[in-house]
């Protein structure tokens, strides 16, 4: 196998992205990623298999509830704890069981734990494995070797997934690999496990489910197959969370108005109604891939949905991730067409993420340097010069003008 990565040229890629990757993991800490572990705790070491309903009838005097709150740590659908939760139970001989109740009642006391280190490691080894696969699955989607190489190569070094998967240790790269999975299974005509592997991603985390609409359209030859397409790929979905929708505590987490950012900004028509941008251009999109002769290859679709978001959302820095084997595919299959944009666009995505608080940038490190923490952040240090909001504002513009010109080019383009 080594000898067959060797002659691909896939080798060092790997080596040097899976090097980059091992150093992070153990050395960077956000306290997001406690939410996550806590669940698989739940799974792994109590057995609770409705993690929702286990949070909500916790007492107030819990160390959770009184040091974590309840409102942002089971935010996801179930199957995202239960793969973690296995995890977790795998990894048992070689952690102190001790050590996430102890965070859960000592949160300020992180830093004094030997094995803080190894933890960190292993929360966020199952993303290595998942990462990894997305890595070869985009370098899939080419018949010519070099551009295998070259997408390869700038996914195992993207600086999106690094940060947004081993620096913070945030769950979206599960969802983002059942994404690239669609893509492949699109290229090979499996055009039904194409709609499931978008029905488990949005198993994981939602934003899938706003794929698939143009997905079914796209393979579907009359109003009935699309029809039939869609209930296709919202199977695996309604499978994972039918057993908790009579959960209140499971609607109210996981169908939070954090769920519904893209609905924040809306153009007003009167006193009570507005006009969604994002639902107005969606529609647009969506009607685009029902209707349209000129088949378009669906990565398009997806990646004209995905930077939609981005334009008028006031997103997470880790969501950024969702677009970025979009973006390196887009740019390998089209020669580095508009390479200017799209550096641009992860230009502006960096300049957003350091004007966020300092635990999302150089806090990260907390783990090596505990000060660290205490360093101001970008925004602290240009608010003394600047109106930062108001550059973020302009930041977050430009942005929107490089997405929606990119969607729209890519999509009256006559290229599949």
């Amino acid at each position: 196998m080594f000898e067959k990565l060797k002659k691909s040229g896939l080798f060092l890629p790997l080596i040097i992205g899976v090097f980059i990757r091992l150093i992070l993991m153990p050395t960077t800490y956000h306290v997001d990623l406690l939410g996550h572990s806590f669940t698989a705790y739940f799974f792994a070491y109590e057995s609770k298999l409705n993690p929702y309903e286990a949070l909500a009838e916790l007492p107030p005097n819990h160390p959770l509830v009184k040091n974590y709150g309840i409102a942002d740590i089971f935010i996801y659908p179930p199957i995202t704890y239960f793969t973690l939760g296995i995890f977790r139970i795998l990894i048992k001989p070689f952690v102190d069981p001790n050590f996430l109740p102890f965070l859960m009642a000592n949160p300020s006391s992180i830093h004094s734990r030997p094995d803080l280190f190894l933890n960190l490691f292993l929360f966020k080894l199952p993303y290595l494995f998942i990462d990894t696969a997305i890595g070869f699955l985009l370098a899939g989607l080419f018949d010519d070797r070099k551009k295998k190489n070259v997408a390869f190569w700038l996914w195992m070094l993207n600086p999106v997934t690094l940060y947004a998967t081993f620096m913070i240790g945030q769950v979206d790269i599960m969802a983002v690999f059942f994404t690239v999975l669609a893509l492949h299974f699109f290229k090979q005509n499996k055009f039904n496990w194409m709609l499931i592997s978008l029905g488990i991603g949005g198993a994981y985390k939602m934003y899938p489910l706003l794929l698939l609409i143009p997905a079914a359209f796209l393979v579907g030859k009359d109003f009935f197959g699309k029809l039939k397409n869609l209930f296709i790929g919202l199977i695996p979905f309604v499978l994972t969370i039918l057993p908790y929708i009579g959960s209140s505590a499971f609607r109210y987490m996981v169908f939070s108005p954090k769920s519904q950012k893209m609905l924040f900004m809306g153009w007003n028509l009167s006193g009570a109604e507005v006009i969604f941008p994002f639902i107005l251009i969606l529609g647009v999109i969506y009607l685009i891939s029902y209707y349209s002769v000129v088949k378009k290859h669906l990565g398009y679709y997806f990646l004209s949905i995905l930077l939609l978001i981005y334009s008028v959302t006031h997103y997470h820095p880790q969501w950024f991730v969702w677009v970025s084997p979009l973006l390196i595919w887009s740019l390998v299959k089209n020669n580095f067409k508009y390479w200017e944009i799209i550096t641009g666009l992860v230009l502006v995505w960096l300049f957003i993420t350091f004007c966020f608080e300092p635990s999302l940038s150089v806090g990260l490190f907390n783990p090596v340097n505990p000060a660290l923490e205490k360093l101001p952040g970008l925004a602290e240090l240009l608010d003394k010069y600047i109106n930062v909001f108001q550059y973020k504002s302009i930041a977050r513009s430009l942005f929107a003008a490089g997405s929606l010109f990119i969607g729209y080019n890519y999509l009256k383009s006559s290229e599949s």
